[in-house]
């Protein structure tokens, strides 16, 4: 097929209408992705659209992808981590205050122990275990956004639920709440 500006605008319209479709169907999805990234949930609203902003404009990529809704995912991932840059450079130039860190200690728990191996995990072995789990995106779709192969994935994600399986089994029994007597 020859481009000529009648397809060109076939093509755009086509854009259009997943990009309106994505929108409707995965925005809520979207903001959620964002908010456990980033605190403040009107940073987490602009990033969400951030995200569509940028899927405009790459939109001739988009009609090309397996997955929209991983192409969707890989675009937001980007987001995150450029406003996590830009939040590291912020706080470079202008220092906050240290935290209070006068946290009450409290008894070793399961969650606890889980929840420590999980802040452990490498970031990009939190992030597949979020994306399959919490957002419900296939091996291939989190292999299509990630731009990784699927072996790759696969490994992360075992990699991360051994981890969080032997913390989980560390915690012991008594703690999990099974009764060995």
């Amino acid at each position: 097929m020859r481009w000529t500006e009648e397809n060109t605008a076939d093509r755009t319209a086509g854009a259009a209408g997943v990009i309106a479709d994505l929108y409707e169907r995965h925005r809520s999805e979207l903001a959620a992705f964002f908010r456990r990234r980033h605190p403040d949930p009107a940073t987490a609203e602009d990033l969400v659209q951030e995200t569509f902003a940028r899927l405009v404009r790459c939109s001739n990529r988009l009609l090309g992808a397996r997955s929209p809704r991983a192409f969707l995912f890989g675009i937001a991932r980007h987001v995150s981590l450029d406003a996590w840059r830009r939040a590291a450079v912020r706080a470079i130039v202008q220092p906050r205050p240290a935290l209070d860190t006068d946290i009450p200690a409290s008894s070793p728990t399961v969650l606890a122990h889980v929840c420590e191996a999980l802040a452990a995990l490498p970031p990009v072995d939190r992030e597949v275990l979020e994306l399959r789990f919490q957002h419900d995106l296939s091996y291939v779709e989190i292999a299509e956004a990630l731009r990784c192969p699927i072996g790759t994935v696969r490994s992360r994600i075992h990699r991360a639920l051994r981890r969080l399986r032997e913390a989980w089994e560390a915690a012991g029994p008594g703690e999990r709440g099974e009764d060995h007597s």
